[in-house]
């Protein structure tokens, strides 16, 4: 770790986000070694190193600090309101590495804001099927879509409009914001259960949802990796962003 600790001190603190280049000092192979909680805090303090006037995407908002953890007995009290299974690598991160802050984007929401942006959680479902679990995601999602504009416009009970949110967002934990209408999601139960993606709240038919690929600790870890190894693109006069390619 001395390495590490030595390019964290002495980082230049004008080094631009459009420069900057894995020094030959970091040692990755030890940063993968560690284990989650410790690797993870470890790449946030390099990547706010590398990003010291927050000009990535969203980290204005988090600043790269981390909220006090919280207990486990919080995050089962969670799961028990919610009838939800939170993957063990996010409950590891709630309790072992900050409740919220930094993260993906504006960062990861805490367990008080969990409770508020996944109230479709309770909504009730037909099935345990998540929008995930389709291989024909896109065809399941436009019917759903379609579904959706019909009770609308017939102006069907809440209830029901709750069912259709429900088949749409059903077993999808809402843990962080891209921004807009655009939310991360971690997958809680299926064949994805650990697994990430991306929800639109517009709910049309173009609205397609997106699946990374990755389990949460992949991509977190990812995530900061590239903000280290520069591998940002150009987000927009004011910011970058991580360059997912």
């Amino acid at each position: 770790m001395g390495g590490i600790d030595h390019f964290t001190r002495n980082i230049l603190k004008n080094l631009s986000i459009t420069k900057p280049e894995p020094p030959a000092f970091i040692d990755w192979n030890q940063i993968d070694s560690m284990d989650f909680p410790e690797r993870i805090k470890t790449l946030i303090r390099l990547a706010s190193a590398y990003d010291p006037n927050n000009a990535v995407h969203g980290a204005m908002r988090h600043k790269y600090h981390l909220n006090s953890p919280v207990t486990l007995a919080d995050v089962l009290e969670f799961e028990q309101e919610f009838h939800v299974t939170i993957p063990e690598i996010f409950v590891r991160f709630l309790t072992e590495v900050g409740n919220g802050g930094a993260g993906v984007d504006y960062g990861f929401y805490s367990l008080e804001t969990l409770r508020r942006e996944n109230k479709h959680l309770k909504y009730p479902r037909d099935n345990d099927k998540n929008i995930f679990d389709y291989d024909n995601l896109k065809e399941r999602w436009e019917e759903l879509a379609h579904e959706l504009d019909d009770a609308l416009e017939a102006c069907e009970e809440d209830s029901e409009i709750d069912k259709i949110y429900g088949k749409m967002y059903g077993g999808l934990l809402v843990i962080a914001t891209n921004g807009c209408t655009f939310d991360h999601v971690l997958i809680c139960e299926g064949k994805h259960t650990g697994m990430v993606g991306m929800i639109d709240w517009n709910s049309e038919e173009q609205s397609v949802p997106f699946f990374y690929g990755m389990d949460f600790e992949t991509w977190i870890c990812t995530y900061f990796k590239k903000i280290i190894q520069g591998d940002v693109t150009k987000g927009s006069p004011k910011f970058w962003t991580v360059n997912w390619r």
